[in-house]
């Protein structure tokens, strides 16, 4: 009797994952062996605290960038025309118009079915601010970031955040 409530349990299982929604993404924080941590919403807010703010924007950039900020994804149940495979993934972001500006995504992990990624928060502020770096540094202004990842040619997902520093 009891293998029988087994095989139920294990097929029941089988059939709840397979119902799951493909290709959930969110924004987070960073990400373990676990998943995503400290997911944003709508906006992701960066403390100040412990970063360069006398010198310019590139030095403000690059403190940032080692102390370790980064703007990290999820992609739960990861479906695509193609088999989602590691060489099959890569990814962009951008802060506007893609066609302008594009940067390679600069981690890309997969398990099971779920993808992971992330750029550090110091590499999107010195792409963003690059006009302006050697300007003395002054309050950064909120800005907009559109992530997309692909499997082959295959946009399995393309999402935005406003990206904040206080």
């Amino acid at each position: 009797m009891r293998q029988i409530y087994t095989v139920i349990f294990f097929g029941a299982l089988a059939f709840l994952s397979s119902c799951i929604e493909p290709n959930q993404f969110s924004f987070c924080r960073d990400f373990d062996t676990t998943g995503c941590k400290g997911l944003f919403k709508e906006k992701a807010i960066f403390p100040l605290e412990k970063s360069t703010r006398t010198k310019t924007i590139r030095d403000f950039a690059n403190s940032i960038y080692f102390r370790g900020d980064r703007l990290a994804f999820q992609l739960l149940n990861a479906r695509s025309k193609y088999d989602v495979t590691f060489e099959c993934l890569h990814g962009s972001y951008h802060f506007g118009n893609p066609s302008e500006f594009k940067e390679d995504l600069e981690y890309i992990e997969l398990r099971d079915k779920h993808v992971y990624g992330l750029v550090m928060l110091g590499s999107l502020l010195e792409k963003k601010f690059a006009a302006i770096k050697f300007q003395k540094y002054k309050p950064l202004p909120a800005f907009d970031v559109y992530y997309a990842l692909y499997c082959h040619k295959d946009l399995l997902v393309s999402e935005k955040i406003s990206v904040a520093l206080k």
